[in-house]
């Protein structure tokens, strides 16, 4: 359920970066220099977003499986949002449906997803007079991440020599 909502959040961020250069939903601010390579899009995140992110819930999904996996915290504090949680495989082979006892003839492979995230990067401004300090200024970029979001079970890939 965390996943869900963190994956629609985060498509929710993208639909939001296309509106913007629409002008629909988020007003621009230009710089006068001409960027080939983006523009300036003022962004307000809803403070009751953080609420979904930090709810941590045991998938029950995950222990029924016949390929079972928890989860790792992957902590980035210059990312948004900074915590994503990411399977992790518990066996190399798949559960026996009957006895419950690892099977190696099936594989437990992971299951990846490919997700868009806003990263932070500091920009300092420059102070016209002397003797003040810089102004902190960060600047978003929209990228992406790979993760694993739960595992499955497959036949291994046998090649057969000659």
């Amino acid at each position: 359920m965390l996943l869900v909502v963190r994956v629609f959040l985060l498509l929710g961020f993208a639909s939001a970066l296309l509106a913007a250069g629409k002008k629909r939903l988020i007003s621009l601010e230009l710089e006068q220099k001409v960027r080939p390579k983006g523009r300036n899009v003022k962004l307000a995140l809803d403070p009751s977003a953080y609420s979904y992110l930090s709810i941590r819930s045991d998938s029950s999904i995950a222990n029924l499986s016949l390929s079972p996996w928890t989860y790792i915290d992957s902590v980035n504090p210059h990312r948004f949002p900074e915590r994503i949680l990411q399977a992790n495989c518990s066996t190399s082979g798949c559960l026996n449906l009957y006895r419950g006892e690892e099977d190696l003839s099936l594989e437990a492979k992971p299951i990846k997803y490919q997700v868009l995230v806003l990263y932070r990067t500091l920009k300092e401004k420059k102070n016209k007079k002397p003797g003040k300090k810089a102004k902190k200024k960060y600047v978003f970029k929209l990228g992406t991440e790979e993760i694993t979001v739960g595992c499955t079970c497959v036949r291994p890939n046998v090649i057969p020599q000659e």
